[in-house]
């Protein structure tokens, strides 16, 4: 059975319930998980940076630097979570 509305798609299987991937849970828990550690790992960094005493344009390479390297490590992640985010709005449709 399928219920729509103009903001949502959920398919039912035969015996009414919800059909889904049940690893997509445990597996986004463990990605926002590890995101969020890439994150604290980062802003300890930045706070490492940012009490150095140092000149200010040294400083500033450094936690530009330090932004790219946090964007490329989070990259992978983002994109399995949006990748988990496409199949389970796939499965609902």
């Amino acid at each position: 059975m399928i219920f729509n509305d103009e903001h949502s798609h959920i398919s039912s299987g035969r015996n009414g319930y919800q059909v889904y991937d049940p690893g997509a849970l445990p597996q986004l828990q463990s990605l926002l998980a590890i995101l969020a550690d890439i994150d604290v790992d980062h802003g300890n960094n930045l706070r490492l940076i940012e009490n150095k005493r140092m000149d200010d344009a040294s400083k500033d390479r450094m936690i530009a630097d330090l932004w790219q390297k946090h964007r490329k490590r989070r990259a992978p992640y983002v994109h399995e979570i949006d990748s988990l985010r496409k199949r389970m709005i796939a499965a609902f449709r």
